[in-house]
Protein backbone atom coordinates (compact mmCIF):
# COMPACT_ATOMS: atom_id res chain seq x y z
CA UNK A 1 0.00 0.00 0.00
CA UNK A 2 1.33 3.09 -1.09
CA UNK A 3 0.85 6.56 0.58
CA UNK A 4 -1.73 7.42 -1.52
CA UNK A 5 -3.74 5.01 -0.73
CA UNK A 6 -3.24 5.07 2.61
CA UNK A 7 -4.41 8.42 2.86
CA UNK A 8 -7.67 7.24 0.96
CA UNK A 9 -8.28 4.42 3.55
CA UNK A 10 -7.85 6.06 6.78
CA UNK A 11 -7.90 9.86 6.42
CA UNK A 12 -12.04 9.12 6.69
CA UNK A 13 -11.67 8.35 10.20
CA UNK A 14 -8.75 10.92 10.78
CA UNK A 15 -11.46 13.52 12.72
CA UNK A 16 -12.78 10.48 14.76
CA UNK A 17 -9.61 9.02 15.68
CA UNK A 18 -8.74 12.76 17.07
CA UNK A 19 -11.58 13.05 18.62
CA UNK A 20 -11.06 9.44 21.12
CA UNK A 21 -7.16 10.92 21.33
CA UNK A 22 -8.41 13.81 22.93
CA UNK A 23 -11.08 12.01 24.71
CA UNK A 24 -8.40 9.46 25.91
CA UNK A 25 -5.36 11.98 27.14
CA UNK A 26 -7.20 14.87 28.37
CA UNK A 27 -5.20 17.74 26.03
CA UNK A 28 -4.90 18.28 22.06
CA UNK A 29 -0.73 17.93 22.35
CA UNK A 30 -1.25 14.02 23.71
CA UNK A 31 -3.92 13.46 21.74
CA UNK A 32 -1.95 14.63 18.72
CA UNK A 33 0.71 12.37 19.50
CA UNK A 34 -1.54 9.66 19.90
CA UNK A 35 -2.84 10.15 16.63
CA UNK A 36 0.49 10.38 15.24
CA UNK A 37 1.32 6.91 16.66
CA UNK A 38 -1.62 5.24 15.88
CA UNK A 39 -0.78 6.17 12.25
CA UNK A 40 2.26 5.44 12.62
CA UNK A 41 1.53 1.92 13.55
CA UNK A 42 -1.10 1.07 10.87
CA UNK A 43 1.56 2.98 8.35
CA UNK A 44 4.35 -0.11 9.55
CA UNK A 45 1.90 -3.03 9.62
CA UNK A 46 -0.33 -1.43 6.20
CA UNK A 47 1.19 -4.42 4.21
CA UNK A 48 -0.22 -6.70 6.38
CA UNK A 49 -3.64 -5.27 7.03
CA UNK A 50 -6.54 -6.96 6.70
CA UNK A 51 -9.68 -5.51 5.48
CA UNK A 52 -11.23 -5.68 9.36
CA UNK A 53 -8.64 -3.01 9.83
CA UNK A 54 -10.16 -0.53 7.77
CA UNK A 55 -13.20 -0.38 10.49
CA UNK A 56 -13.54 2.70 12.35
CA UNK A 57 -13.55 0.36 15.84
CA UNK A 58 -10.92 -1.44 14.80
CA UNK A 59 -8.77 2.11 14.26
CA UNK A 60 -10.51 3.49 17.84
CA UNK A 61 -9.37 -0.32 19.65
CA UNK A 62 -6.23 0.28 18.37
CA UNK A 63 -5.55 3.89 19.55
CA UNK A 64 -6.83 2.86 22.76
CA UNK A 65 -4.61 -0.23 23.32
CA UNK A 66 -1.62 2.39 22.26
CA UNK A 67 -2.76 4.84 24.85
CA UNK A 68 -3.30 1.64 27.27
CA UNK A 69 0.44 0.67 26.59
CA UNK A 70 1.79 3.72 26.87
CA UNK A 71 0.45 4.43 30.12
CA UNK A 72 1.71 1.22 31.41
CA UNK A 73 4.96 2.34 30.46
CA UNK A 74 4.69 5.87 32.21
CA UNK A 75 3.15 3.56 35.18
CA UNK A 76 1.10 5.95 35.05
CA UNK A 77 -2.54 4.32 36.97
CA UNK A 78 -4.68 3.39 34.34
CA UNK A 79 -7.55 2.96 37.02
CA UNK A 80 -8.58 6.45 37.18
CA UNK A 81 -11.89 7.22 35.54
CA UNK A 82 -11.25 9.52 32.51
CA UNK A 83 -12.72 13.06 32.45
CA UNK A 84 -14.68 14.03 30.04
CA UNK A 85 -13.44 16.52 28.39
CA UNK A 86 -14.67 19.77 26.03
CA UNK A 87 -14.59 19.79 22.57
CA UNK A 88 -10.84 19.80 20.88
CA UNK A 89 -9.60 22.08 18.99
CA UNK A 90 -8.96 21.44 15.24
CA UNK A 91 -6.02 18.87 14.49
CA UNK A 92 -3.49 18.70 11.95
CA UNK A 93 -3.96 17.11 8.48
CA UNK A 94 -2.99 13.47 7.95
CA UNK A 95 -0.21 14.96 5.59
CA UNK A 96 1.28 17.04 7.95
CA UNK A 97 1.26 14.09 10.65
CA UNK A 98 3.39 11.72 7.89
CA UNK A 99 5.43 14.59 6.89
CA UNK A 100 6.09 14.81 11.28
CA UNK A 101 6.58 11.15 11.14
CA UNK A 102 9.47 11.13 8.76
CA UNK A 103 11.07 14.21 10.70
CA UNK A 104 11.39 12.31 13.56
CA UNK A 105 13.06 9.68 11.89
CA UNK A 106 15.05 11.41 10.00
CA UNK A 107 16.22 12.87 13.98
CA UNK A 108 16.42 9.42 15.53
CA UNK A 109 19.10 8.53 12.65
CA UNK A 110 20.89 11.50 13.60
CA UNK A 111 20.82 10.88 17.44
CA UNK A 112 22.27 7.77 16.09
CA UNK A 113 24.97 9.56 14.85
CA UNK A 114 25.96 11.04 18.10
CA UNK A 115 28.78 10.01 20.42
CA UNK A 116 27.69 6.93 22.57
CA UNK A 117 27.29 9.42 25.72
CA UNK A 118 25.65 11.89 24.13
CA UNK A 119 23.29 9.41 22.29
CA UNK A 120 22.63 8.46 25.51
CA UNK A 121 22.15 11.24 27.66
CA UNK A 122 19.82 12.63 25.08
CA UNK A 123 17.34 9.72 24.93
CA UNK A 124 17.12 9.67 28.28
CA UNK A 125 16.14 13.69 28.31
CA UNK A 126 14.13 13.72 25.11
CA UNK A 127 12.83 10.04 24.29
CA UNK A 128 12.60 8.42 27.79
CA UNK A 129 11.39 11.80 29.35
CA UNK A 130 14.02 11.16 32.77
CA UNK A 131 15.00 14.01 34.70
CA UNK A 132 18.06 15.53 35.30
CA UNK A 133 18.40 13.91 38.91
CA UNK A 134 17.55 10.24 37.24
CA UNK A 135 20.17 11.01 34.05
CA UNK A 136 22.49 11.94 36.72
CA UNK A 137 22.34 8.80 38.61
CA UNK A 138 22.49 6.65 35.85
CA UNK A 139 25.45 8.43 34.36
CA UNK A 140 27.56 9.93 37.38
CA UNK A 141 27.63 12.93 35.70
CA UNK A 142 26.45 16.53 37.21
CA UNK A 143 23.39 17.93 36.69
CA UNK A 144 25.38 20.97 35.43
CA UNK A 145 27.27 18.63 32.83
CA UNK A 146 24.01 17.42 32.08
CA UNK A 147 22.61 20.65 31.10
CA UNK A 148 25.26 21.81 29.09
CA UNK A 149 25.47 18.09 27.12
CA UNK A 150 21.79 18.35 26.58
CA UNK A 151 21.65 21.90 25.06
CA UNK A 152 24.84 21.32 23.19
CA UNK A 153 23.26 17.76 21.42
CA UNK A 154 20.05 19.67 21.02
CA UNK A 155 21.24 22.35 19.31
CA UNK A 156 24.26 20.00 17.33
CA UNK A 157 20.96 17.81 16.16
CA UNK A 158 19.11 21.25 15.61
CA UNK A 159 21.50 22.23 12.81
CA UNK A 160 22.09 18.66 11.51
CA UNK A 161 18.47 18.64 11.05
CA UNK A 162 18.44 21.83 9.60
CA UNK A 163 21.28 21.21 6.84
CA UNK A 164 18.95 18.10 6.15
CA UNK A 165 15.41 19.71 5.52
CA UNK A 166 17.49 22.46 3.15
CA UNK A 167 18.33 19.58 0.84
CA UNK A 168 14.98 18.16 0.84
CA UNK A 169 13.74 21.16 0.01
CA UNK A 170 16.43 21.93 -2.89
Amino acid sequence: MDAREFKQRFMPFHRRLYRVGYHLTGNAQDAKDLLQDTYLKLWQKRDELRTEAMTEAYLVTLMRNLFLDQRRLKHIDTSEDIEDHTEPPDERTLDAQIDAQDGVRQLETLMDGLPERDGKIIRMHLVEDKSYEEIEQNTGLSQGNLRIIIMRTKQKLKQQYSKLTKTWTH
